[in-house]
């Protein structure tokens, strides 16, 4: 059996209306709530200028098994904390920013960035350290709905143009 943990999860980006069903899919197989009383989450209601904001007090080993993975394959910025476990899991915080692999912070109960010795010394200065908490800091933009994604190409244009 798994360790349960209570633990809360950020996702910012852009999402086609046409892949929304199955994100919504995800987020109700991993079942969280809006907030920690536990209010349901409704898929007509996103937040307009926040990340939307899932939680819950009983998650295995800490990870939204099925927000996440959907979350990767659509691109999607997402930042987790979880609660630690007495013995097994430290307090963690894990950010995706759309890309790449997550990456994984130790941190406080409150969430605030945990530095070892050997993290420290392995950093080697006091602006790389900053660097990794400013990181570690990170929150996703709004979860935003769009009828088409627009194309790498449009996008330099707009960046450039």
């Amino acid at each position: 059996m798994s360790d349960r943990v209570s633990a809360h999860i950020m996702i910012g980006g852009i999402i086609p209306r046409s892949q929304y069903p199955d994100f919504v899919q995800a987020i109700t197989h991993d079942n969280p709530a809006v907030d920690w009383d536990g209010t349901p989450f409704d898929p007509t209601y996103l937040p307009a200028t926040d990340p939307l904001t899932l939680m819950d007090h009983e998650v295995a080993n800490g990870c939204f098994e099925k927000i996440e993975e959907s979350c990767r394959r659509l691109g999607l910025h997402y930042v987790r904390w979880s609660d630690g476990f007495c013995g097994s899991c430290p307090f963690v915080r894990v950010i995706y920013r759309g890309h790449g692999e997550p990456q994984n912070f130790v941190t406080t109960q409150g969430d605030k960035k945990v530095f070892s010795i050997a993290r420290i010394r392995e950093l080697g200065s006091i602006a790389a350290i900053e660097a990794e908490y400013r990181l570690a800091r990170l929150n996703p933009p709004p979860l935003v709905l769009v009828d088409e994604v627009p194309s790498d190409e449009a996008m330099t244009e707009t960046i450039h143009g």
